[in-house]
């Protein structure tokens, strides 16, 4: 283990050069940072080794059948130097697809795949563009760029999902990541992910943790799909209440390439889901779903940022959160079009159900257009469950608390219903049904409490 003051000490040093100016690590306006107190951060441990997954870990889905892929505190489990799809061949970027380590691929292979991934954010070209909102001002997104950095330079292992042009999985590949620790920890898990022309994926991504487990994640996953290429990405979260997971997703389409993107908070103390998108070609088409589930005293931060670079393009945000007790939620939305982004089409919605007088819910969503044929619309709403609705079930026989049930389950269907992978989406109706009547227990014989008992 290595204190976390140390890794930052060591990292600042030999960063100092790519740092913004007045923008340090610990400056208050770093969300992450706002979020603890600098004894908490400074003093958690970083694993230095994997020790492989627990065997009484079991995160079995039901008839689900996938590729699996096991992550634990940040290291990759597995053989070393070998391709985790095919354990008999070894890692390469060939004609097959490809998941192991960065660190296993060889020195060109990796040269090669990290050029997809070096670019940073494009800033809008000053002299075309008026700077208005704070979504718009230099330097936007300073908020999480450090962590960004941290996470590529320090990350301990990462892992690689590739699929070369034209590439179809017989089943969706499914990412395990566990965090686990008997003393707080600092991790960063950190993913990048090649999909080559006309290939297409549907991968699914579980965050888990022991129920008593004391994490801070800064992860990063990195996304590039070339033209055509399609990928479902179903990113699920249900941690601890000691655990703060911040998860960050960065993604560039090109001409005629698809997203769709689930972020799925199901249980955790702090979340923090940031997501930048950028459709650098026509046609590039990418829809983002958000559902985030939260009482007791959770925070759950969704952060959404689109850029349409290339006419012709599409986005999709739609965002649901039902909030309890005294949870908090916070939506800010972003779609930026460039001035050479005509006929683009984004749509921005957020909507939020308040089911207890102490819960609370903030949105902000914002458009940026500096093109003249576009459809572009978003929407907030904040609101309680429908009074009359309730009534009239009442009026047939269903009691007070049943019906309260049926319209949050309702509520949660229009995100739940987009999951094209089938077992997956009705694993999750059962797992949301379960969380609305107050009947999720852990399992008996593994030490998650993910399953809802049908591990």
């Amino acid at each position: 283990m290595q204190n976390t003051k140390d890794m930052l000490q060591q990292w600042a040093a030999s960063a100092k050069s790519r740092i913004p100016t007045g923008r340090g690590m610990f400056a208050q306006h770093i969300s992450l940072w706002k979020e603890l107190a600098a004894n908490d951060f400074l003093q958690r441990k970083t694993p230095l080794s994997g020790n492989g997954l627990p065997q009484e870990f079991r995160c079995d889905i039901k008839d689900l059948d996938t590729h699996r892929v096991s992550v634990c505190n940040g290291f990759v489990a597995g053989q070393a130097g070998r391709n985790l799809l095919f354990p008999d061949k070894d890692a390469a970027l060939g004609n097959a697809p490809c998941v192991c380590r960065l660190q296993d691929l060889s020195p060109a292979e990796r040269e090669r795949l990290q050029a997809f991934f070096q670019a940073e954010e494009a800033e809008p070209e000053s002299g075309k563009i008026r700077l208005t909102a704070d979504f718009a001002k230099p330097g936007r997104g300073a908020d999480t760029l450090q962590f960004v950095r941290l996470n590529r330079e320090l990350a301990p292992e990462t892992l690689v999902v590739y699929l070369p042009a034209g590439c179809h999985l017989d089943k969706p590949l499914q990412i395990v990541n566990l965090c686990l620790g008997n003393e707080p920890l600092f991790l960063q898990p950190h993913y990048l992910m090649l999909l080559e022309k006309g290939a297409s994926l549907s991968l699914v991504h579980c965050t888990d943790s022991h129920p008593q487990a004391d994490i801070l994640a800064n992860a990063l996953t990195e996304i590039h799909l070339q033209a055509e290429a399609r990928l479902e990405y179903i990113q699920m979260q249900n941690v601890g209440d000691r655990c703060k997971i911040f998860h960050h997703i960065q993604a560039n389409l090109q001409a005629g390439a698809h997203l769709n993107l689930h972020r799925m908070t199901l249980n955790g103390g702090i979340t923090q889901n940031n997501t930048e998108i950028n459709l650098l070609e026509p046609k590039a088409h990418a829809e983002v779903f958000g559902l985030y589930l939260q009482d007791r005293e959770q925070k759950t931060d969704n952060q959404v940022k689109i850029n349409h670079v290339a006419p012709q393009t599409y986005s999709r945000e739609l965002f649901k959160g039902v909030m309890d007790d005294s949870a908090q939620a916070y939506f800010k939305g972003h779609v930026f079009v460039s001035p050479q982004a005509q006929q683009t089409e984004a749509y921005q919605s957020c909507r939020n159900l308040l089911v207890s007088p102490k819960a609370q819910a903030y949105a902000k969503p914002y458009l940026e257009i500096y093109a003249d044929d576009v459809q572009c619309n978003h929407g907030v709403t904040v609101g309680q469950l429908d009074e009359d609705a309730l009534f009239y079930m009442r009026c047939r026989g269903i009691s007070a608390e049943s019906a309260r049930r049926l319209l949050m389950r309702a509520y949660a269907d229009e995100i739940l219903k987009e999951i094209g992978v089938e077992e997956l989406r009705l694993w999750l109706t059962s797992l949301v049904k379960k969380r609305f009547s107050g009947q999720l227990q852990a399992c008996q014989d593994c030490i998650l409490s993910c399953t809802g008992g049908e591990c």
